[in-house]
């Protein structure tokens, strides 16, 4: 008897590597072209069928087609093409539509994890994350939901994949604390 295949078989590192989080830029960021596109359906109701030739209606629905992809498709597909997985061992970003690229940093090259937040993030929460990996530019995280939770849980992942940075970090933050 032959063996039943199967489909799908997890990789071992799958496998030994659970997910702790996945994230995407906060939603907020689609609010601009939700309301572009509220816009362009009010306009379309409004003028659908109002012009007296039918060359000026076919030229309505195809700007308002077009504005509808460019405005909202966009960056909506934008959005659900970049995001990043946290898993207990690293961090990995893809980014990209057409074009897909996947960044990888392990807990060990990570040296600091910073939050930068501006006015409107700190209104909803959000951050933008960056990881300081030693020798080249930080990898900046942007936008991301949470990110003051998200600081804290990398900051305990990288500190139990790193115990001497851990330690180190723990030594300082009691030196300046006691003085």
């Amino acid at each position: 008897m032959s063996n039943p295949t199967v489909a799908y078989e997890p990789a071992p590192t799958e496998a030994a590597e659970p997910v702790v989080v996945r994230l995407r830029r906060h939603g907020r960021v689609l609010f601009m072209p939700t309301l572009a596109l509220i816009g362009v359906a009010t306009a379309w109701g409004f003028f659908s069928e109002g012009f007296p030739e039918l060359w000026m209606n076919l030229v309505f629905w195809l700007l308002s087609a077009l504005l509808v992809i460019v405005l909202w498709v966009f960056p909506l597909v934008t959005w659900l093409g970049n995001r990043v997985i946290i898993t207990t061992r690293r961090v990995i970003i893809y980014r990209g539509i057409m074009t897909r690229s996947k960044q990888e940093v392990l807990y060990g090259r990570i040296h600091d994890v910073t939050v930068r937040q501006n006015a409107v993030q700190a209104v909803f929460g959000a951050g933008d994350l960056l990881l300081n990996t030693g020798a080249e530019a930080p990898i900046r995280l942007f936008d991301l939901p949470k990110a003051n939770l998200v600081l804290s849980a990398l900051s305990e992942l990288v500190d139990s994949q790193a115990p001497l940075s851990a330690q180190l970090r723990r030594d300082d933050q009691r030196w300046t604390n006691e003085y």
